[in-house]
């Protein structure tokens, strides 16, 4: 056969297989499927391999230690937080909760109203209508009183029980546990029992610190409430001048490292990032939980979205924790930065990262806690360390820098096997505390850590700074902040012991 005759051959078949008919099927039929398998390789290729990296991931995790969902987490806590006291801590927590103190609760000041109304509020030195209520109730529950006592003075994290299907251990006896030591506190006051008034401020703190250590951001933040109160209860301590130099040791000894945040912080993306990767498992508990859920199920599941998740846990561990402004400004930038992406995705990038876009947490608001919390610490051990020049030196001391300067001696001035570490004292800013003298009293104050650029004011704040309006607001919020952030220190103090 010629070479002709084979190009008759081939231009017959072509004729042949062009026919309308054929063609239409190719156009209507072959085309679309080749398409679309080839869509679906492509798609499902990339899932696999996804999935593929994302496994290896988990194992790395779990390789080094963290936890990766609820039940490893449950490891993880049983494996770090300290145990030898939990039975009996548990008990006290049950006991918290029974009917029997619940009942007795509901008429005494700070505990039973502290939902309903506002409590008559207890000023040293004062007439107080509720404290033989306060007096008869603490007796009543003396012998518990005494057993947190144990538990608490001292204390750092302390390991209780908890389920697969929780989120967080039990938040609610610790909160009223800090309530009862308010109590006792103040009728301390009342008493001039002072020694016992320095027990029950290291109980306080204690009890904040015995949830510092899980790996949960509300157990955290509980901590950090209940830190507040203790350090509400330290500002009327020193106010009132009624402790004597190594009771308020003590009070520093008890305070050692929360004037950092990198333990917070820590704790906080280790607990979170465990809590959140079960999820892209089964997207739809996004529902159950309270969430918005998705618009789309994936087919091949959401390995990409959930190493979407993995990227950004690793650039919050990046952060560095070691100078507050630089941390402010690092989160700042960061969440800016994942909301801008997240407005300028493609159709096909928003679809992948459905899930991290509903779990990512407000990483701004949460830390502005974790920086609030180390800054009113830091103001609190510099006002005890304030109070302590004037009980050496017959004098305040006339700037922040003279307070840093002399706390070495300070903290260790009569048992050098002490040592007592102060910490950083520095809030975020360019500036320290602010500090003003006068022959009547010290005055001492912060600020609110609203932004990175956020800094120590040139003058103390006054309730004219923030009344505006709402007045009524504006007065709650007003008192809150001049609460946590002014401290006004008599020279001479008003208990009666001096």
């Amino acid at each position: 056969m010629t070479s002709s005759d084979d190009s008759k051959l081939s231009a017959s078949l072509l004729t042949r297989l062009l026919t309308p008919r054929n063609l239409a099927v190719f156009v209507f039929l072959v085309l679309p499927l080749s398409l679309i398998f080839l869509v679906l390789a492509w798609w499902f290729a990339r899932q696999n391999a996804a999935a593929q990296e994302l496994a290896d991931r988990k194992n790395d995790l779990l390789a080094s230690g963290l936890p990766i969902d609820a039940e490893s987490l449950l490891d993880y806590r049983m494996e770090r937080i300290d145990s030898s006291r939990s039975r009996e801590w548990e008990r006290i927590l049950d006991e918290i909760e029974s009917d029997a103190f619940q009942e007795s609760s509901e008429d005494v000041p700070i505990i039973g109203m502290a939902y309903e109304e506002e409590p008559e509020e207890y000023v040293y030195g004062q007439p107080y209508s509720n404290h033989l209520v306060a007096r008869n109730y603490l007796n009543e529950w003396s012998e518990l009183l005494q057993r947190i006592h144990l538990i608490t003075e001292g204390s750092r994290g302390v390991w209780t029980s908890m389920n697969a299907d929780d989120f967080f251990p039990r938040i609610g006896p610790p909160r009223d546990v800090s309530r009862l030591l308010r109590l006792e506190l103040e009728d301390a006051l009342r008493r001039d029992d002072f020694s016992h008034a320095g027990h029950c401020v290291l109980a306080l703190i204690g009890n904040a610190r015995g949830l510092e250590e899980e790996p949960m951001a509300v157990s955290q933040l509980v901590s950090v409430a209940m830190l507040e109160v203790a350090l509400d209860a330290i500002k009327t301590a020193v106010q009132i001048d009624c402790f004597d130099d190594e009771q308020w040791r003590a009070v520093l000894k008890q305070l050692e490292g929360l004037e950092e945040i990198e333990p917070r912080y820590r704790r906080y993306l280790i607990g979170e990032r465990a809590w959140v990767l079960p999820l892209f498992e089964d997207p739809e508990r996004l529902e159950e939980l309270g969430g918005d859920a998705i618009e789309f199920q994936l087919p091949g599941g959401h390995s990409i979205d959930a190493l979407e998740t993995l990227a950004m846990y690793d650039r919050l561990e990046l952060v560095p924790t070691d100078d507050l402004t630089t941390f402010f400004e690092e989160i700042e930038s960061l969440e800016t930065s994942v909301q801008t992406s997240f407005q300028s995705r493609s159709w096909l990038q928003k679809l992948d990262s459905q899930v991290t876009e509903k779990t990512m947490p407000s990483v701004v608001s949460i830390n502005q806690a974790f920086i609030r919390s180390p800054m009113q610490v830091r103001l609190a051990k510099t006002a005890i360390l304030a109070r302590l020049f004037q009980h050496k030196e017959g004098r305040w001391p006339n700037t922040i820098q003279e307070i840093h300067d002399a706390a070495p001696s300070l903290l260790n001035d009569r048992d050098e096997s002490v040592n007592l570490k102060i910490g950083n004292l520095a809030p975020m800013g360019d500036r320290p505390f602010g500090l003003k003298v006068d022959p009547d009293e010290l005055v001492l104050w912060g600020f609110e850590p609203v932004a990175s650029a956020s800094a120590t004011p040139e003058e103390p704040p006054t309730e004219q700074d923030f009344i505006e309006g709402d007045w009524e607001y504006e007065l709650v919020r007003t008192g809150a902040y001049l609460q946590r952030w002014l401290w006004i220190l008599p020279t001479d103090g008003v208990a009666e012991s001096n």
